[in-house]
């Protein structure tokens, strides 16, 4: 970055933001690796025959969907788009949850005052409610968001 500001930017939207419709840069690899540690998403690694290339599946567990019904966090598939899926994070250089699942988790989390939009980027930040949110969700500590 040459000026303060796009570092100020770069910083923001590392820490937190989205990424189309769903949560991406520290905030969504937590939360992804939450859901995962939890049994309520499964990540599926394995390497191609040339032993190059890593593919990450994610697939929602059944307790996975119990959780986000219990969440009040709507999973209604009206397309083709599948319910869980994994996208490659640009600063993190890891899977993050989109799909579906991450499109809800994401409007969820902005609708409740979770998250807020910072900025005329895609940043967001993660509110006080949304700290305690997490905390009890997904046993997420505040610490962990900054």
């Amino acid at each position: 970055p040459r000026t303060l500001r796009a570092a100020t930017t770069r910083s923001a939207m590392a820490r937190g933001r989205t990424c189309y419709d769903h949560l991406a840069g520290r905030l969504g690899i937590t939360i992804t690796d939450a859901l995962t540690h939890h049994g309520l998403l499964r990540q599926d690694t394995h390497q191609d025959t040339q032993d190059t290339r890593q593919d990450t599946g994610f697939a929602l567990t059944d307790t996975g969907l119990a959780w986000f019904a219990t969440a009040g966090i709507d999973l209604a598939r009206t397309g083709r788009r599948p319910l869980a899926r994994a996208c490659l994070d640009w600063t993190e250089r890891r899977p993050h949850l989109a799909g579906v699942a991450g499109a809800a988790l994401c409007r969820r989390a902005l609708t409740a005052g979770w998250c807020v939009r910072i900025g005329s980027e895609r940043a967001v930040k993660v509110t006080p409610a949304g700290e305690r949110a997490l905390a009890e969700l997904l046993d997420i500590e505040p610490a962990s968001l900054l």
